[in-house]
């Protein structure tokens, strides 16, 4: 059995739906409510399955947050969506506030019980024209800013002031035995140095190390770290 609520301005509607519900053994409808507050007084004994709702109702996404509040495990649906034009933002935003489903205005009372049904298992029903409308929304919201390799994570995931050293000369070209020559280290250690360098900034490929943005690095000791060219080689010690 699948208890719910149902929440709609409209008396005349509440009473068909219940009608309709009534007609299917698997379901049981414990309340139809004409208000929010109404809803949430009344999910607060008990709490339903699903709670149908109506997009009509004052103030319909905070509501939902409402709703979620006082009935986390109540899967919450949608209905009477209009598709037409400006329609979008809101079916995203009630996407956002925790609705599992969701069914259009110019759907039937067939469709509207099937989705209880559907929400009851864990599933998310969802009509095309909605599901079109939510990647119309998708694609005209800006793409978020991507994030510098360098900059990513805190802590840990930061780059020491000799893997600093080594990245930058690593970014100029410079293999390994190079490296381990300006620096005075084994070919070895600035081995192990490269690999650590790349699992930090979430790159394969030393060719896909990028520190543009971070200041100079230093060796450690608060002087600047030579600015080699790869095709020079190591000055010989005088």
């Amino acid at each position: 059995m699948i208890d719910l609520v149902l929440i709609a301005p409209v008396r005349a509607y509440r009473e068909a739906m219940a009608m309709a519900i009534g007609t299917d053994p698997t379901l049981e409808l414990l309340a139809g409510v004409s208000s929010g507050s109404e809803a949430l007084a009344c999910m607060v004994p008990r709490q339903p399955t699903v709670a149908l709702l109506d997009f009509s109702v004052d103030s319909v996404v905070p509501l939902m947050a409402s709703l979620r509040r006082t009935a986390p495990s109540t899967r919450l649906v949608g209905i009477g969506i209009s598709t037409g034009h400006g329609q979008s933002e809101a079916v995203v935003r009630g996407a956002e506030a925790g609705l599992a489903g969701f069914v259009d205005a110019d759907q039937p009372l067939g469709d509207v019980l099937a989705a209880v049904r559907l929400a009851a298992r864990g599933e998310s029903p969802c009509s095309p024209r909605i599901a079109a409308l939510l990647l119309q929304a998708l694609q005209r919201r800006p793409e978020p800013p991507r994030m510098p390799h360098q900059l990513r994570g805190q802590g840990p995931a930061r780059l020491t002031p000799r893997e600093l050293v080594v990245a930058e000369l690593a970014e100029r070209g410079l293999t390994n035995r190079q490296i381990a020559s300006r620096l005075v280290l084994g070919e070895s250690t600035v081995k192990s140095h490269v690999h650590a360098i790349l699992a930090k900034l979430e790159v394969e490929r030393r060719d896909q190390i990028a520190l543009s943005g971070l200041p100079p690095s230093t060796g450690g000791g608060g002087v600047e770290a030579p600015r080699p060219t790869p095709t020079s080689s190591p000055s010989p010690l005088r």
